[in-house]
């Protein structure tokens, strides 16, 4: 299992995985409307372009792709793991990794807009709530930060 930066040949894959676990997870919390916006949202093609605003980063396993997640200065964004790797360390050596670069950048603090369903996962990694807000786009979404230096 290895860390990488994302490339446009991963586009495809990638966002057959969050579709996947938007589907298989975050629809327990959120309802179709919001989910459909979200898997529109993260085409192979709209993930391209986001690459050029933002570190797009993928953990892979040879060539398959466990887990993402973007990063754009201090903020995480976009956060998956495909739904049979949940509970395995997975998602967590990829935040650290993130928290790292963010450091290295000379940011003090992170946030991340969570989702209701990685809500607990972020708290359990040092992350508090600093706000929460809802669009019929996203649904509710809480901003989290966690100080890094």
């Amino acid at each position: 299992m290895k860390i990488r930066k994302f490339s446009e040949d991963d586009a495809r894959k990638l966002s057959y995985l969050i579709r996947k676990t938007l589907i298989e997870v975050n629809s327990r919390d959120y309802p179709k409307s919001v989910i459909d916006n979200l898997i529109r949202n993260n085409s192979p093609k709209k993930i391209i372009e986001r690459a050029k605003q933002r570190d797009i980063y993928v953990v892979v396993d040879g060539e398959k792709i466990l887990a993402t997640a973007n990063l754009g200065d201090n903020v995480i964004y976009t956060v998956f793991v495909n739904p049979k790797y949940h509970g395995k360390g997975i998602g967590r050596t990829l935040i650290t990794y993130l928290e790292e670069k963010a450091r290295k950048k000379g940011h003090k603090t992170i946030h991340v807009p969570s989702s209701i369903t990685a809500y607990d996962f972020y708290k359990k990694l040092g992350y508090k709530k600093v706000r929460a807000k809802t669009s019929p786009e996203h649904g509710k979404v809480i901003i989290m930060k966690k100080k890094i230096q």
